[in-house]
């Protein structure tokens, strides 16, 4: 397959785990709160990851001739540790209307984001793309056998490729930014060759969520809850009704 629609994820598969939702992590999560309410909700309704025929977590297979929606992000927009239908991406399509063409990869930054929509613009029929987008130093690299992740989690990748240049530079404020901006603007002239709107989100819209959160947490313990995730929903809905009405 082109490597350009890469997806570090496998094609027509249905896992009960998804990095960072971990099987270990969740065993270990187990014994350690037995009577969390988080702990006892997902012991009572496991989370099942499906991925397409391209091995994206959506229900619809990727084809040329329904239109839908593109959704772009890292693991907030693919929904680590949530079930699907608990997702900002989800529930949005559903309320816009349109296939669900979830793009988003758990761990990447906009530099995947923007290939993958680089990839697929030409294959799906695209009515609006929905980007949330957080500035983090996460870079992508790749030959024609491989894809290279530059993370902070990443350390012994990072090390052959200069530990230091990626502390100093590439994982600086400025340069993470400015890289944004960057991909922004470029996934702007996209979606102006395709001819659709293109909405975006960064994690400065969080600054808004209210501190007293109290609903369901991730299956990790870790990434944003149920009510982040409604939060991200309606703020994209706010965006997309004041354009369309």
């Amino acid at each position: 397959m082109n490597i350009y629609k890469f997806s570090q994820y496998n094609s027509n598969k249905t896992e009960l785990f998804c990095p960072m939702d971990t099987k270990e992590l969740w065993d270990e999560n187990s014994k350690k709160y037995p009577s969390d309410e988080t702990i006892r909700y997902y012991q009572e309704n496991p989370i099942e990851y499906k991925f397409n025929n391209y091995g994206f977590r959506t229900p619809d297979d990727f084809n040329d001739t329904d239109e839908g929606n593109i959704f772009l992000g890292c693991s907030q927009t693919i929904g680590i540790g949530h079930h699907l239908e608990n997702t900002w991406s989800y529930k949005l399509n559903k309320e816009v209307g349109g296939k669900f063409w979830n793009l988003a990869q758990g761990g990447c930054g906009i530099q995947t984001d923007y290939r993958l929509l680089l990839a697929w613009k030409d294959t799906l029929k695209i009515k609006n793309i929905f980007h949330y987008t957080v500035p983090w130093p996460r870079y992508e690299f790749f030959n024609d056998k491989e894809m290279i992740y530059l993370t902070p989690r990443n350390k012994s990748i990072i090390k052959s490729y200069k530990w230091k240049f990626y502390v100093d530079v590439l994982s600086g404020e400025k340069y993470s930014n400015y890289n944004q901006m960057v991909y922004i603007n470029a996934i702007k002239g996209l979606s102006h060759e395709i001819g659709c709107n293109y909405y975006y989100l960064t994690d400065k819209i969080l600054d808004e969520f209210p501190e007293n959160d109290n609903s369901l947490r991730a299956r990790d313990l870790t990434h944003p809850t149920v009510g982040q995730q409604n939060f991200l929903y309606e703020q994209f809905l706010k965006v997309w009704e004041n354009i369309n009405g």
